[in-house]
């Protein structure tokens, strides 16, 4: 590697991520502690320190994702040439989250299941994670040309790969559907009723155009283009595909921050990245994971507006 390919030291990044992370919590922590009365203090210079802390934090983040890509510059195109993909998840969450802050009470009435949202803060918590998704797979991975030997997005025969993903999203969608309830029954068991979940609570408060376009399209591109196309092919190139399998579907469950639907989403994850493989092509588990949302948000909406009733 010669000298001319890393002009970027490291020590900037680790002083920012580490240093950035330590002032957020420690300003997150205060906050708590000021909440339970253990502790005198501004929350709202809390909540600044905690601000600026996070946003440290997401600067080294970008530093070494920035020196990563350069670093890996010399590598021949059919290796993953881009930073890691945890730093890339990071950094989505990261976004998702600041593009949250002016909508901290509609997130509120969206986890409380009360209250009322805004239209605009309805539309920001429901596609922040996917916008951020798309922001950094676009500008560190596209542009970056980390995965430069992947075929075309649409590849040779795009109507073929949507047929086998909706074929195999109405599978899943059963499979998926069996699981959630055989989970579900086993918490009831151990005396944990599943709560519902935030996008059970978005479907029942939200406008039905909203969470249509926001669960069953974007949603659907926006996580198949990061965790499949992005995630499964650096660790197919780096760790092999048992690790692309393993990696992929438990980042993309890992998400969803769900504990109920963990082992639904990581299954569902094995699947779509099963159907990539067999097809090569984004569109098949694209679809498929619309095909999965589509009913599931179907069926909700009908439940919403007394169509149909499910049984007491």
């Amino acid at each position: 590697m010669g000298s001319h390919t890393v002009r970027m030291p490291n020590w900037p990044g680790l002083v920012l991520t580490i240093g950035g992370a330590l002032v957020a919590v420690s300003a997150l922590v205060a906050v708590e502690l000021y909440r339970l009365d253990s502790i005198d203090a501004d929350p709202r210079g809390l909540a600044i320190v905690a601000l600026l802390g996070t946003l440290a934090f997401a600067a080294g983040l970008i530093y070494t994702a920035i020196r990563q890509i350069r670093v890996k510059r010399v590598l021949p195109p059919e290796r993953y040439r881009g930073p890691s993909v945890l730093i890339l998840l990071a950094l989505a969450l990261i976004i998702a989250g600041i593009l949250n802050i002016p909508f901290t009470d509609d997130a509120i009435a969206l986890i409380d299941g009360d209250g009322e949202l805004t239209v605009l803060g309805g539309i920001v918590i429901l596609v922040d994670t996917q916008i951020a998704l798309l922001l950094v797979s676009w500008l560190l991975v596209h542009r970056a040309r980390s995965l430069a030997a992947l075929p075309s997005f649409p590849g040779r025969d795009p109507a073929g790969a949507l047929r086998v993903g909706f074929g195999w999203g109405l599978i899943a969608w059963l499979g998926w559907t069996i699981v959630i309830i055989a989970v579900g029954l086993m918490l009831e068991q151990l005396g944990r009723p599943p709560e519902p979940e935030v996008a059970e609570r978005a479907i029942a408060m939200l406008d039905p155009w909203v969470v249509s376009i926001g669960i069953v399209i974007l949603g659907p591109i926006a996580e198949e283009i990061f965790f499949r196309g992005v995630v499964f092919n650096a660790w197919l190139r780096e760790g092999g595909r048992k690790w692309a399998y393993l990696g992929s579907a438990t980042l993309f469950a890992a998400i969803h921050l769900s504990l109920p639907l963990l082992l639904p989403i990581f299954i569902l994850g094995l699947a779509l990245a099963w159907v990539y493989e067999r097809t090569g092509n984004l569109l098949a588990p694209i679809a498929m994971h619309a095909t999965v949302n589509g009913i599931s948000v179907a069926l909700a909406l009908m439940v919403r507006f007394e169509l149909i009733k499910l049984p007491v």
